[in-house]
């Protein structure tokens, strides 16, 4: 079998996706493994040349062992790339340290990291990361967390040991960064670097694949650092080439598969978080398709959760159709696994009755395929900022988004690229499940 061109390891599905789509700048196949199963069924032609391979661990939320044996046996699967990418949290959360040892010990490389997420605010100074200019161990982005938030990266690389590559080197461009990694490698240390632009982290991928010469480079850091490595692929000539310059300002838009413009009949969206601006960006989707709507009440679906599925059974597949999770209910982080897992089975024998499923939140979405058994996705296009249209066997679409993601119309616009306009079709009748006392919630995810 053919090696894939690169390699990239997330802990989450939404956040796999993202990276897999962004690859499609410079590639005509990017897929997503969910399942080693995979590469055994589908054989040679999963490592055509032109392939990007992305593999969900799932691990985010999984106990710190469970987490180690699944990205141990997601580096058998990307070992032979050049350029391995363990995409981790913008915001630090998952089981970094543990996840980035095991990897560099299955692959026998050294890590560079560099988290920054630039575009969405996310920089690395003096080895702290700031959050639209506050640190965030300041800040209540890990509200719903059981731990405090890190106060430098190095804190949650622990137990790895590491050194600082401040801005000032990587200012001072590739060379300065590769030399400084060099040593960092000679003296058994993770270099964690500095990096406040996309034009930072070129450097650093760039600097990482010259100091890796011969052995190969694990970069470690944000979908900004994956969508480094994919700038940095050559061209495929049928793609025709792009322009440095294009890799870095290509639109959404520009990467949407026009065969999924419209195609859809019917989709059913998953509303698997509790993001504050769910409730508006529900409101106007409801409004814009007039969908069926049922919203699940918490506390019924983990204690009686055979009546919440006779309920969904009663939906008819047209048009648009929302089964969320009441978006106001207040965090119970004990229960997010469990509940996650109950939307999944209720949802699940749903799905092949749709065209197209909206997934929100990446651990929802990873668990409704689980539910299906779907091993791999064939992305096909990024449809906005997150949010990734791909193809599960078989050809029905599956859209996937991070939870904590989208403007308050993300969703209708999501809606009218699958299915066109809500105009052009006869209204589907509203019905809304009634609401209970707000229970438990499930994930946010970015």
């Amino acid at each position: 079998m053919t090696e894939p061109t690169l390699g990239i390891i997330a802990d989450d599905l939404s956040g796999a996706a993202e990276c897999a789509s962004h690859a499609l700048v410079r590639v005509s196949r990017s897929i997503v493994v969910l399942s080693s199963e995979s590469l055994q069924r589908r054989g040679p032609t999963l490592g055509e040349p032109d392939t990007v391979v992305t593999v969900d661990t799932d691990s985010r939320r999984r106990a710190g062992a469970d987490a180690v044996r699944a990205v141990r046996a997601a580096a058998a699967l990307v070992a032979g790339a050049a350029v391995v990418v363990k995409k981790v949290d913008s915001l630090l959360r998952g089981h970094l340290g543990v996840e980035v040892a095991a990897l560099a010990d299955e692959l026998q490389r050294t890590p560079v990291v560099a988290v920054a997420n630039p575009a969405l605010g996310r920089v690395v100074r003096d080895g702290v990361l700031h959050v639209g200019g506050t640190p965030l161990h300041e800040t209540d982005l890990w509200a719903v967390e059981t731990t405090a938030a890190p106060s430098r990266v190095a804190e949650a690389l622990h137990p790895l040991p590491t050194v600082l590559v401040p801005h000032t080197t990587v200012l001072n461009g590739i060379e300065a960064v590769t030399e400084a990694l060099t040593e960092a490698t000679r003296t058994g240390l993770v270099p964690v670097c500095d990096a406040v632009t996309d034009a930072d982290l070129d450097v650093v991928h760039a600097a990482a694949v010259a100091a890796g010469a011969g052995r190969g480079a694990l970069l470690v850091g944000s979908g900004a650092l994956a969508d480094a490595a994919a700038r940095a692929l050559p061209p495929e000539p049928r793609r025709g080439a792009l322009s440095d310059d294009d890799a870095h300002q290509i639109a959404p838009d520009r990467r949407r598969g026009p065969e999924t413009a419209g195609a859809a009949r019917s989709v059913l969206f998953v509303l698997g978080t509790r993001a504050p601006g769910l409730s508006e960006q529900l409101r106007q989707l409801v409004a814009a398709h007039t969908a069926q709507t049922v919203l699940v009440r918490p506390d019924v679906l983990l204690a009686d959760p055979e009546t919440v599925c006779l309920e969904l059974a009663r939906l008819r597949p047209d048009g648009v159709v929302v089964v969320a999770l009441d978006p106001t209910a207040p965090v119970d982080p004990t229960r997010s696994r469990a509940l996650t897992e109950a939307l999944a089975a209720a949802v699940a024998p749903l799905l092949d009755g749709y065209d197209a499923a909206f997934l929100s939140g990446g651990e929802t979405a990873r668990s409704v395929l689980d539910h299906l058994r779907v091993h791999s996705l064939d992305v096909v296009a990024e449809v906005g900022t997150g949010t990734v249209v791909s193809a599960r066997p078989g050809g029905r679409l599956v859209v996937t988004r991070p939870g904590s993601f989208g403007d308050p119309s993300s969703l209708v616009r999501v809606a009218a690229h699958l299915i066109g306009d809500p105009t052009s079709r006869h209204p589907v009748p509203t019905h809304t499940a009634t609401r209970a006392v707000p229970g438990a919630t499930t994930e946010e995810n970015s």
